[in-house]
Parts: structure tokens; sequence; C-alpha cells
């Protein structure tokens, strides 16, 4: 009886353990392009207690990868790190969102901001803004080009005659 008592508690302990390991919640502490990431799941700024490595928890033909202090879940089905996986969490002081406005979806990585809101795409890199909206298109900064000629506000033209003779096309 008291064998049978001792692999019920054994039971009871392995299946607590299971539990307690089969969700994990964190800001990601490491990136690795190859590795993936390990999340931060306790311990001291000098001593982080950290998860195994997961792979990136993307399939599909994107890739955003996750940023260090980015909130992510991890589940573990049958409590064991090894086969578990990763799901975005949310947002954090540390990965702030991109976006203050409940009714655009914003995408905003390595210095480039894209916005859908209001019927409107917008672009912004590197001082550049092309918003491409009801009333048509524009591009504020930056130069405009096509087939290496340029076509913005500084372009010029030359062989200009006067009457109702054409230009010749835009100068490089």
């Amino acid at each position: 009886m008291i064998g049978d008592i001792v692999a019920m508690r054994l039971d009871v302990e392995m299946l607590k353990t299971a539990f307690g390991n089969s969700l994990k919640m964190g800001p990601v502490e490491l990136v690795d392009a190859t590795k993936g990431y390990r999340l931060r799941l306790g311990g001291t700024d000098e001593d982080p207690h950290l998860s195994p490595w997961y792979p990136h928890p993307e399939t599909g033909k994107t890739s955003i990868p996750l940023k260090k202090g980015q909130v992510v879940g991890v589940v573990n089905p049958s409590g064991d790190p090894r086969q578990g996986f990763m799901i975005r969490g949310g947002y954090s002081d540390g990965n702030p969102s991109p976006n203050d406005n409940a009714e655009a979806n914003v995408f905003r990585d390595a210095g480039v901001k894209v916005s859908v809101a209001g019927g409107a795409l917008v672009i912004e890199a590197a001082g550049v803004t092309v918003t491409i909206g009801p009333d048509g298109m524009s591009v504020n900064g930056g130069r405009v080009e096509h087939d290496g000629k340029n076509i913005g506000s500084s372009h010029v033209h030359g062989g200009v005659l006067q009457g109702g003779q054409r230009t010749a096309p835009p100068a490089n």
C-alpha cells in the first residue's frame, strides 16, 4: 500500500511539473538567426533564467523576426520544452506598439513604417513618404525616378520651344 501511495505521489508531482512547463510567457532575451529565440523566464539581470532555444514562430512566406524584449508565449504540449513552440504575445515597455490608432494596421521595422488606414496606404522610409489613397498618389521627400531619369520636382526638360511643340524628355 505504501508503494502505491509513493507511486501516486510521484505521478502527481510529474503531472504538476508537466503542467507547469506546458505554458510559459516571457520577453525575448536572446535572438539568433539560426537557433531562434531564448526567453527570459525569471532570474536577475546578472543571472537570468533562460528557456531553451525555440524556433521562429512563423512558417509563412514572410519573416518578421522577434525583437529583444518582445513578450511571447510558449506552448509545450507534453511539458517538454524541446517539443514546444512560440506564440507572439503582446507589447511591453521594451517593445512598444508601433500603432496608436485602433482603426489602422501598422508595420514598423528596420527604419520603415507602413500604415493602412482610411482607405490609404502610407509608406515612410528615410525621410520619404509615399501615400496612395482616394485622391491618387503623392511622394514627399527624396528623388523620384523612372527608368533612371529624374521625374521629380527638380527635373528639367531640354529642347523647350515656344508654341505647340513638345519638350525633350526629362534629363537625368
